[in-house]
């Protein structure tokens, strides 16, 4: 079975770059104080709770992989083999047939579910309000997260129309910090704004 609590050594999130000036990360921070110091002091950023995905890594598609092979290899066939008895036994024996027909069903389903789940390769991540926040920057929404000792952007989200308007100053002051600190756009770790 699955650790449901398994963290890969490196999180790598599953977030598509719009090209703009946000960097992959605003640097590395040795405690998560430093980070919270770090986006209270240059940004006007709002903490906010959210769940992305992660890639999964080697590890985890082994393990998923395994269940459900198992499954195929172990579970379904029982299953097949029981839905021929009652087959044979139709008369009978409908109501057993429809049974084991759903336990196949399910089991199929499941499988599926399961190699599906690998072809994503993506898990959603639970990410703490203390150490997430959600940075208003040319009318989009940039998440960053502390983690792995660095300010990782982990999610870019539209800015509702409706809330653009009540943003404008704190989108302003943001795009001013990002381009004249993040201007080139590297997505390589830096430390922190230039001075």
């Amino acid at each position: 079975m699955r650790d449901p609590n398994y963290r890969p050594a490196v999180i790598e999130f599953d977030v598509a770059h719009d090209g703009s000036n946000i960097p992959e990360t605003f640097g590395e921070f040795a405690t998560a104080e430093e980070a919270v110091k770090f986006m209270g002091g240059t940004f006007i950023a709002v903490n906010h709770a959210l769940t992305v995905a992660r890639h999964m890594d080697i590890k985890e598609k082994t393990e998923i992989r395994r269940d459900y092979n198992d499954i195929l290899e172990n579970e379904l066939p029982s299953k097949e083999r029981e839905l021929v008895v009652a087959s044979q036994e139709y008369n009978t024996a409908k109501k057993k047939k429809e049974d084991c027909q759903e336990l196949v069903n399910a089991a199929l389903y499941e499988a599926k579910s399961l190699a599906f789940e690998v072809k994503r390769g993506l898990v959603d991540v639970q990410l703490d309000d203390l150490f997430t926040w959600r940075l208003p920057y040319k009318g989009r929404y940039y998440f960053f997260t502390y983690m792995d000792k660095q300010l990782k952007l982990c999610a870019i989200r539209d800015i509702p129309e409706l809330e653009k308007g009540e943003l404008w100053n704190s989108m302003a002051d943001n795009e001013k910090v990002i381009d004249t600190n993040f201007l080139d756009g590297k997505t390589e770790p830096q430390k922190g704004p230039k001075k």
